[in-house]
């Protein structure tokens, strides 16, 4: 009696299971060890961060493309592709990349570069996954190199306005203002340039299901590939 065909998933682990006759597979394991080494020292710092193992990075680029597949070439961990907004995401600066990214890595990278060198694909990956697992929030940030000076209150005034107007944020004034809840035409308050920064406050710890929930957009097999990957990869 005949076998049943192959389901899709075991045709992959078939795929799977060559990779150590074929040295293509490990042909990004310089590149993925020297990229983790350089994220995992630029966030040693940061509250929460537990190095990154880059055994991991290596089983999403066997998840994501592997050594068959044409995008191997250019796109091993596949951000960029034309209708994936996790490029854009990282490199816009609006939802974290720039805390993420190591300097020099930050300033190499470009929509099309990461389109084209596998390297640089590789890099903007692992920012990627990094980004989507950091928690973050906005503090104030004084400037100290502007001395506190008196401002007074004027008709049309709000907390707000003042803080727009001169350069700093609602905690600051309410930091060098202790007790201020309105305001009276004449009053004075203190007010001093400051900011709201965007800090990293801690990391979602990376396991397969979490990593498959970041970085993966469809695949619903993703967390048990990327665990059957983690099997074989020494």
């Amino acid at each position: 009696m005949p076998l049943p065909p192959k389901t899709p998933f075991e045709k992959w682990k078939d795929t799977i299971d060559t990779s150590g006759k074929n040295p293509a597979w490990h042909s990004y394991d310089a590149v993925i060890k020297s990229t983790v080494d350089k994220y995992n020292t630029h966030l040693k710092s940061a509250p929460g961060f537990t190095a990154l193992d880059w055994k991991l990075v290596k089983a999403m680029v066997w998840t994501e493309t592997g050594a068959p597949s044409d995008s191997w070439a250019t796109q091993p961990m596949q951000i960029g592709d034309v209708s994936d907004p996790g490029l854009a995401a990282l490199l816009g600066g609006k939802e974290g990349g720039d805390l993420i990214m190591p300097s020099d890595i930050a300033s190499s990278l470009t929509f099309q570069n990461v389109r084209t060198d596998p390297v640089k694909n590789i890099q903007a990956g692992v920012g990627y996954l990094l980004m989507k697992a950091a928690n973050y929030d906005y503090v104030n940030v004084e400037d100290l190199t502007d001395p506190v000076h008196d401002y007074k209150v004027v008709p049309g005034d709000s907390l707000d306005r003042i803080a727009r107007q001169n350069g700093s944020t609602l905690g600051e004034l309410y930091w060098l203002n202790p007790g201020l809840h309105t305001l009276k035409i004449g009053q004075t308050v203190k007010i001093r340039k400051a900011k709201m920064m965007k800090t990293i406050t801690g990391f979602k710890s990376l396991d397969n299901t979490t990593v498959a929930r970041l970085y993966n957009s469809g695949d619903k097999r993703y967390a048990e590939k990327l665990a059957y990957c983690l099997g074989k990869i020494k």
